[in-house]
């Protein structure tokens, strides 16, 4: 298997245990917090509003600009 193929193989898994948490914390609201209900506690402050999108400008220009 080729580099490429194995970086692909492991974003779809990551993809598929994302979508596995999410399916799971809508079952059981009561043992996970949703990704919202995560976010919303994560970025309460504007510090971590700045820092949030820092992040996420960081990870889409490596990631995403080619």
């Amino acid at each position: 298997m080729s580099d490429r193929a194995v970086v692909i193989v492991g974003f779809v898994l990551m993809l598929l245990a994302g979508l596995g948490v999410v399916v799971f914390a809508r079952a059981r609201r009561e043992l996970v917090a949703s990704l919202g209900e995560t976010m919303a506690y994560l970025t309460r402050t504007r510090a971590a509003r700045i820092a949030a999108v820092l992040v996420w400008a960081w990870l889409g220009w490596h990631f995403l600009a080619r």
